[in-house]
């Protein structure tokens, strides 16, 4: 007995741990979805602004395939970190009622009209020299290069579900959160899902985000996601299918 207590290693106290506030781990998640959905977009995005011309990481099967791969899993580790918390899509506001689709519609023309206008206030304030048509022209041939596949509307399904979750429901929800301010949480989505939309050039990104800053003024008012997923679905959706029956 004596010689195999000789050879027995000896027990070693547990390693020490850096203990995590719930605040803390909060905004790590909250960092870490945002870099993992959005952090390489933003980086080309704000790289155009410099005269960095790259091309669409969008145009084939196979890269569609890979985007709608990367968006699947994003919303998947969201849903893992609701789960922790014992809680589900839902409590962002990701329920349905029979008022869904009428505000879906609603928000939809708002937020187009808006859109639309800012950009002529802009042209013909002398701000920027190309009209929005040349513009709309330019995003679709960037993003569709000339062609539309089954994957690309496939794409055109999933993202307002991986952008209105991730970019409005669980950012303004975790910046209500941390920060108690309602103002606060509009103003960093808005700009958060501005950001990433440089790469259609500097006045259709502000266009963007005054329809961005509708869609997030809406949740803080209503807690309510389903009527921005449905109207984002018809902006994505209509866009594609207006620049596949045109070319």
């Amino acid at each position: 007995m004596a010689i195999k207590e000789k050879f027995l290693l000896p027990v070693l106290p547990p390693l020490p741990r850096a203990v995590w506030t719930d605040r803390q781990i909060r905004i790590f998640e909250l960092f870490l979805i945002c870099t993992i959905a959005f952090g390489s977009s933003i980086l080309f995005s704000f790289a155009s602004i410099f005269g960095y011309i790259y091309h669409s990481p969008t145009q084939g099967a196979l890269s569609w395939s890979a985007r709608i791969l990367l968006q699947a899993s994003v919303l998947g580790l969201l849903w893992y970190i609701l789960l922790r918390r014992g809680k589900t899509f839902s409590d962002l506001g990701m329920t349905w009622t029979g008022k869904d689709f009428g505000w879906s519609l609603i928000i939809y023309f708002l937020a187009s009209y808006s859109h639309h206008a800012f950009y002529q206030i802009l042209y013909f304030s002398g701000l920027t020299a190309i009209n929005l048509k040349t513009t709309s022209e330019h995003v679709g041939q960037f993003l569709f290069g000339g062609s539309i596949l089954i994957s690309t509307m496939l794409f055109q399904f999933i993202n307002p579900f991986f952008e209105e979750l991730i970019v409005r429901a669980y950012v303004m929800t975790e910046v209500k959160h941390l920060t108690n301010s309602i103002m606060k949480a509009v103003i960093i989505s808005t700009l958060l899902q501005t950001s990433y939309h440089f790469y259609q050039g500097g006045p259709a990104a502000l266009s963007d985000g005054v329809m961005f800053l509708i869609f997030s003024i809406y949740y803080a008012k209503t807690n309510r996601i389903t009527p921005l997923i449905l109207a984002h679905l018809y902006i994505d959706v209509g866009a594609t299918l207006h620049y596949w029956l045109n070319h």
